[in-house]
Formats: C-alpha cells, structure tokens, sequence
C-alpha cells in the first residue's frame, strides 16, 4: 500500500505508517525545516510545498490519503479560535476538495479533541458531513497516546474512511487492543488491560518547572508528561517536553522519545515535535487498515461484478 501525506510536518504519520508497511509517496508540507526534515529522511519522496496551490494530478496514486491538518482554530488553547472555517484549521475544506477529485480508498484525518467543540460542537459534524457527500463511509475514535505505553498525556481525534464501502466497519473487530503487545497488559477472559509502563524517572515528588500558557510555573511530579502545548499571545512559540527538572535546558531528546518519535527524527525545536502525529498512534491505524485492504479489494470486485451483470441483464 501506499501513502500520501498532507500537513506533513516532521512525518508523524508517515514513520507510523511505514512501520506498518504501507510507503511513503507524497508529501505536501508548507514550513521550510519541516520539509528538510522530509527530505532528510524521505529523499525520493515528491514534497509540494502549498495544499492551496497543489493540484490533483500532481498526487501519486497512493491507496491512502492521511491529513493532521491545522489544530489552532479548533484548540481548546485557543481562546479566540475562530473553528473550522478558520484560516488555518479550514484549510480541511482545500484537502477534501482534492478527495473528491481523485477519491482515493482510505483517509485518515487528525486533529485536537477541541475539534468536538468547536463552534458549538458543530465542526467536527462539519467534516463528518463533508466527507459523507464525498462518498465515505467512516469511523473515529479519541485516543490517548498513553494507551500505546508511552508516558505522555496526548489525546486526538482521528477519522478513518472508506470510499464506498462499509468494511471500514471492521477496524474496530480487535479494537480493544491500541498497541499490540503491551507489557504491562494483564489478560483477563477476554479482556486485556492495557496501561503505560511507567519508567522510574517519570516518577517523583520533586517539584517540576512546567510550561503553562504565557509563562512557566512549579508542579509536583506526575507519573506522566502533560499534553505538549504552545505559547500564545506575544509569548516566544515553543512546547515542552514533558515537566523539565528545576535548572535542566529543554531536552530535545525527551520530547522526542515522548511523542515516540526516535532520535532520527528531530528537530531545533519542540514546537515541531509537539504538532506532529504520534507515530505509536499512526502505526496502530496503519496495521489496521493494512489488514483491511484485502476485505475491501474482494468487496470491490464483487461490486463490480454485481455492476457488470445487472447492465447485461438490462
């Protein structure tokens, strides 16, 4: 299977997605040290720039279509977001007209849980709606990185659809299982617990220098990062990794290996590393939809014989 990614960033989706096997195509990604970032480690891969100016027939064939567009309409954080026809978190609009152009077989969307809220809880039913015209038929579920072992408070919507077709409905046969295997599950009848494995060091009652909107305050340990954020107002832009020690400089290397991304790919800020997908996250869907691709070919080729017979017949 193949991929075409859009608000690429740093590649959230696609090291998840190419860990389940399904290649990296196209890149569609407008900051300048994301792209070197792309390049860096997709070198062969097309990169355009500008979703605004990307036209259809410049998109590989890629068997699916994944979008983290936007968030800072829809965030919560964001006291003044202005939603889904914001000028930034609308930009979904630009990406769904170039679905129904080329209609590719799968999407997968991601975005902030604000998405449920924003403009009265009616844009996430915006896109729901929009997509549905298209042609898909879907699922979405909220998941919290924490549910893949990794100690950090990360939750996101994600929105997986099918084109015309409802096997999409079977994404959710072993959904009770995020991860895979989870060390720190414990079976019991047909249920599996699933929870982080915790390591040592996130857990402590030293007090902790964190980031909070506008400036940076004290809190005791938690056995878990707090969700990475970004300053607002006039404040220089960045995120956190996680609670930093009292005196420690912002380590790179723990907002990476918090958001589950390895050292390989990273980035001068954490900025970069907060807004990208979660590759832990990105490579569950992945396996899934992998395993679901062969249903949705043999449905697809029954259809089509349904087609051909019904058109003999008349």
């Amino acid at each position: 299977m193949k991929l075409a990614s859009f608000f690429a960033g740093i590649g959230g989706f696609d090291l998840g997605f190419q860990q389940a096997g399904i290649d990296p195509v196209f890149h569609c990604e407008k900051d300048k040290y994301c792209q070197k970032v792309l390049k860096r480690h997709w070198p062969e891969v097309p990169l355009h720039e500008d979703i605004n100016t990307l036209k259809s027939t410049a998109i590989p064939k890629a068997d699916v279509w994944a979008a983290g567009w936007p968030c800072q309409d829809l965030s919560n954080a964001n006291a003044q977001r202005e939603g889904i026809s914001g000028r930034r978190s609308g930009l979904f609009y630009r990406f769904a007209e170039l679905v129904r152009e080329v209609k590719p077989n799968w999407i997968v969307l991601e975005n902030v849980s604000g998405l449920l809220s924003s403009d009265e809880g009616t844009a996430f039913e915006s896109v729901i709606d929009e997509l549905e015209k298209i042609g898909y038929l879907g699922i979405w579920f909220s998941s919290n990185l924490l549910q893949s072992g990794i100690p950090h408070n990360r939750e996101r919507v994600f929105i997986i659809g099918c084109y015309q077709s409802d096997c999409i409905y079977e994404f959710y046969s072993d959904g009770c299982e995020l991860s895979g295997n989870n060390s720190s599950g414990k079976e019991s009848g047909a249920w599996r617990e699933n929870g982080p494995s915790f390591q040592e060091e996130f857990i402590s009652d030293a007090p902790l220098l964190v980031q909070r909107r506008g400036g940076f305050g004290y809190t005791k340990a938690r056995g878990y990062s707090p969700t990475i954020r970004a300053q607002t107002g006039r404040h220089q832009g960045g995120h956190t990794d996680r609670p930093i020690l009292c005196g420690q400089k912002l380590d790179l290397g723990r907002v990476r290996d918090t958001n589950g991304v390895p050292r390989g790919l990273d980035g001068r800020r954490g900025r970069l590393i907060g807004n990208a997908v979660a590759p832990p996250l990105a490579r569950f869907i992945g396996n899934r939809l992998a395993a679901l691709e062969p249903i949705r070919q043999i449905a697809q080729t029954q259809n089509s014989k349904k087609d051909s017979h019904l058109k003999a017949v008349s």
